[in-house]
Order: structure tokens, then C-alpha cells, then sequence
């Protein structure tokens, strides 16, 4: 959403994609995007223009050894989530040159420490558009066959969490960033405080997405990730 956000004041067309893999927050995400993409197209400073949202399921991806195998020996060296195996398949599958993968500025960043660890990047120029891809002549052989076919904006990469409030607030889209979503097993419809997605935020300066429930449940993690594991086995 920030990165939607950053190009909605340039001329420029946006095909949000949502992969499907029956998350139990993927009701939460879908109205955050509906409700975002209503904000950005009714500012009266939009200039963009957004495509309608294509929903994929993750079962309907192709199997790709070659890719699978690379995201499995990354994952030997460095911790990256299950998604950066389906991602690439995804481009490949559908011939999506240039996807663009938002990463942003952070310590809990597993995905950008792996690219920065294994592999060179090289910023690119279009106008008014900058990104960054990964140097295949300069990356390990498996990271670019598992990030080799994204696009990394810039502004994004270089920004962390704290960094993205003011710039939402300069953009004038104050009230769109508590809009957002980013926990993946909200309880009762708020973020969990337990996630990984949840403990990064809390840990970056973003306390003021939480109730006092999530902090609650934050703040005693060990204790409801322990429950958690015991009612599985139950």
C-alpha cells in the first residue's frame, strides 16, 4: 500500500496482483486493499491510474525444480519464508517482467538481509521511476533465480517503517496508513501482537497500530505462542 501510495502522484499505470494461500488474515488484506485503492483514486492530487485487483490462487502456481531448489539452499544459509518459492514460479508462470517486490528498510527484514548477504544490486532509472534489480553477473546463482525477476522501488528499500508515517502524512494520506494490514493470524479481527509481521512493527516504533489486547498479547508471547502449540497437538 505505501509503495501505491508513492506512485499515485505520477503517471503511471498499477496492476496490483493478490496471491491467495488461505491465510487466515486474507479477508483482512482484501479490504484493506479495496479500502486503500478507494482512498488513493478519490485524493484529489492522484495522477495514477490502478487496475483492477488479480486474485491468484498459490495452488495454481506450476512446480519449478530448478527455482524450488534454489529457494531451498537459500533457505539452508539464511531464513526466508515459504512465499519467495511460489513468488518467482508465479512470474515465470505468468510472464511478469519486472514485478515489483516491496521490501522495505529493516532489521526483521529476512528476504532484503538474504539479497544484501548473497548477491550485488543495480539501481535502474526510468524517469521518475528507480529501482533496484539483482546483478546476475555479481549475485549467487540461486538468489537470482529466486529474486532475479523483481523489481525492488527504491524509495521503498531504503525506508523504514517510522520513515513511512511521515511520508504518508506528507503525501496526505494520513488516515489511509491505519488502514493497512499486515498481521497473519489476527484474533478477533485485530492484529495479534504474536506474528512475525506483528513483532517487527512493534519492535520498529508502530505501538500506535496496536490495541491494548495485542500489546497485552505481545508483552506475554511466550506464554500464548506455548498455548498455541499445545491446543495444535490437542
Amino acid at each position: 500500500s505505501f509503495r501505491m501510495v508513492q506512485l499515485s502522484k505520477k503517471n503511471v499505470t498499477i496492476q496490483p496482483y493478490y496471491l491467495c494461500d488461505n491465510r487466515l488474515s486474507e479477508q483482512n488484506e482484501l479490504s484493506a486493499i479495496t479500502q486503500i485503492t478507494e482512498d488513493i483514486k478519490k485524493h484529489s492530487e492522484t495522477k495514477c491510474t490502478i487496475l483492477p485487483l488479480i486474485k491468484y490462487k498459490v495452488e495454481d502456481i506450476a512446480p519449478d525444480n530448478e527455482i524450488t531448489e534454489s529457494y531451498l539452499r537459500l533457505r539452508e544459509k539464511t531464513f526466508i519464508g515459504s512465499q519467495y518459492d511460489w513468488l518467482p514460479r508465479f512470474a515465470k508462470q505468468k510472464q511478469i517482467s519486472g514485478l515489483e517486490l516491496s521490501l522495505e528498510k529493516a532489521e526483521s527484514s529476512k528476504a532484503q538481509k538474504c539479497i544484501l548477504e548473497f548477491g550485488n544490486l543495480k539501481l535502474i532509472n526510468e524517469g521518475e521511476i528507480s529501482y533496484y534489480i539483482i546483478d546476475k553477473e555479481k549475485s549467487n546463482n540461486d538468489l537470482v533465480k529466486v529474486f532475479g525477476a523483481f523489481h525492488f522501488p527504491v524509495p521503498l528499500f531504503e525506508t523504514t517503517k517510522k520513515e513511512m508515517v511521515e511520508e504518508y502524512k506528507l503525501l496526505g494520506f494520513e488516515e489511509t496508513m491505519n488502514k493497512t494490514w499486515f498481521c497473519f493470524t489476527p484474533i478477533n479481527n485485530e492484529p495479534c501482537g504474536l506474528c512475525n509481521p506483528c513483532m517487527s512493527a512493534i519492535n520498529e516504533g508502530m505501538e500506535f497500530r496496536f490495541s491494548k489486547s495485542s500489546l497485552k498479547r505481545y508483552k506475554h508471547r511466550i506464554y500464548y505462542k506455548i498455548k498455541r502449540k499445545i491446543l495444535k497437538k490437542l
